[in-house]
């Protein structure tokens, strides 16, 4: 199978886009920290933020990626989204939270 000329366009755009996204996330944390000179509980929060962001933009680069690399497109039912990552992300991250918080107890 060939990609075509747009879908390698399109797939490399969103490559840039995710680059761009994880590395001004990271500028903007580095000078907020500073600015505001929080301390370390808010610093773990704003990098769980950042990664949290920078993980789902990634989700969506890989959805486009299958999406582009298909010779068939989707059957509705099928078809990955964005939201069953994000709702798969979240509740995997409120049972590590509730663990940890079972340990401290």
């Amino acid at each position: 199978m060939s990609w075509g000329y747009f879908s390698r366009i399109r797939l490399f755009r969103l490559v840039l886009l995710n680059m761009a996204f994880a590395g001004a996330s990271e500028l903007v944390r580095e000078v907020g920290m500073d600015w505001m000179s929080q301390d370390i509980a808010a610093r773990l929060s704003t990098r769980a933020a950042q990664g949290i962001g920078a993980g789902l933009l990634t989700a969506r680069l890989g959805i486009k990626a299958m999406e582009l690399c298909r010779p068939l497109p989707w059957l509705e039912q099928d078809k990955p989204r964005l939201g069953d990552f994000r709702r798969e992300l979240l509740g995997q991250l409120k049972e590590a939270l509730q663990k940890g918080g079972n340990k401290s107890a």
